[in-house]
């Protein structure tokens, strides 16, 4: 399988792209037979899995100083943006164009479209899918992705298909943008967005989990801050 997907351009991010489709209408089905109980008790279970895969992420940070400026310096930015408000309108639009009264659909919009394209996976993976044109990593993902695309479909609604749309474009472009700066991605680099990711990641666990109520879409300048400031600290 992982041949086939080496001769498609961006192939990890299209096998990506069908498994969060497949696993959000898994979703929605297995959703209409599993209790609310049932389903939050699930959501909590991802939440924590998600702090998990956040707290792993972090662990290869090389400058914890370089990312604490770039998460803090990115989020002003995001703040003054207003890309959570943003983030969240254009949930509202979809919302409205498709007629639905999930009330949820935004909530599922937003949180898979940030736990799908936020993390060292998607970044590394479809840097490696164009580099290298090795989608494993990304087919990994995908795999994970349409696992966790269940859960959220089914307690979430769907929403969470929408999130394929930014997910497609992000990582086809992020892979495309590989070839070109290869010969500025440093090993420091990848492991600071690595942790900056990791750091987010954690947000949305916190924030699956209800314990707090982040802005998670106002930190993702932070991820191009972070180049610059490993390049300060290295």
């Amino acid at each position: 399988m992982i041949e086939i997907f080496k001769s498609i351009p961006a192939g990890g991010t299209v096998f990506n792209s069908l498994t969060v489709l497949a696993g959000s209408l898994a979703g929605l089905f297995i959703g209409k037979f599993i209790p609310q109980r049932l389903q939050e008790t699930i959501f909590n279970c991802l939440g924590l899995f998600t702090m998990y895969v956040g707290i792993n992420m972090t662990l290869g940070t090389k400058h914890s100083i370089a990312v604490l400026l770039s998460l803090v310096t990115g989020t002003i930015t995001g703040d003054m943006l207003g890309l959570e408000i943003k983030l969240n309108s254009l949930g509202d639009t979809l919302k409205a164009k498709l007629h639905t009264s999930n009330a949820k659909f935004t909530q599922g919009f937003v949180t898979a479209t940030l736990l799908f394209c936020i993390g060292s996976m998607a970044i590394i993976g479809a840097f490696n899918d164009g580099l290298r044109h090795d989608p494993e990593l990304l087919m990994t993902k995908g795999i994970m992705d349409g696992i966790a695309s269940v859960l959220l479909a089914g307690s979430m609604g769907f929403g969470v298909i929408f999130s394929v749309i930014p997910m497609f474009i992000y990582q086809g472009a992020l892979t495309f943008f590989a070839v070109w700066a290869e010969p500025f991605i440093t090993p420091d680099m990848y492991a600071n967005i690595s942790g900056l990711g990791g750091l987010m990641i954690m947000g949305i666990g916190l924030n699956m989990l209800k314990i707090t109520r982040l802005k998670l879409g106002d930190m993702l300048p932070a991820l191009i801050y972070v180049i610059f400031f490993t390049v300060i600290f290295s």
